[in-house]
């Protein structure tokens, strides 16, 4: 069995999905996870695949030969040992401004050494004022050498750097 990261991007139309499952059945293969959505007109998606190792050269020929019109990346993935380290949920709320995932993600890397393993934003209208409001979740890998406590108050600091608001909580 091989399993395989796959990427996919273009114009979002009907059956974009429904072409991908077809090329990956095509090949025995077994849809695993994956990540799609739709942004301003554009499809975009990450999803796993497990298919059978005689059958991996052909997964990989029908995808990029499809006529689904979408740019498609296929790369071979294998498993990584578990590391050591705890995973946490972070969110943050607060009025929208330029930098807010740059700074956070600079903390995030290089002072606490953490991996991120999802991140979701938006920006939404404030319910009383109408202002704009940036909101981010994210799981993230926090080595277990890193102490809990510190990572609080970095999260502290760049929350109050930033006028924003930050929770976390072990996943």
């Amino acid at each position: 069995m091989k399993s395989f990261l796959i990427s996919v991007l273009g114009d979002d139309k009907p059956g974009l999905v429904d072409g991908l499952s077809k090329i990956i059945v095509s090949s025995d293969g077994d849809w695993i996870e994956s990540r799609m959505s739709s942004f301003e007109g554009k499809f975009a998606g990450i999803l796993k695949v497990n298919v059978p190792s005689k059958n991996a050269a052909k997964l990989k020929k029908a995808l990029v030969s499809s006529s689904l019109g979408l740019q498609i990346a296929c790369e071979e993935t294998t498993p990584l040992e578990q590391a050591d380290f705890k995973s946490y949920n972070i969110e943050l709320i607060g009025q929208n401004h330029v930098g807010i995932i740059n700074k956070l993600s600079h903390v995030l890397a290089n002072d606490l050494q953490s991996n991120v393993e999802e991140l979701k934003t938006e920006i939404i209208d404030a319910s009383m004022s109408g202002e704009q409001l940036f909101k981010a979740q994210i799981t993230l890998h926090l080595p277990v050498s890193v102490d809990e406590s510190l990572m609080r108050d970095k999260l502290e600091q760049i929350a109050d750097e930033m006028m924003v608001e930050i929770y976390s909580y072990e996943s």
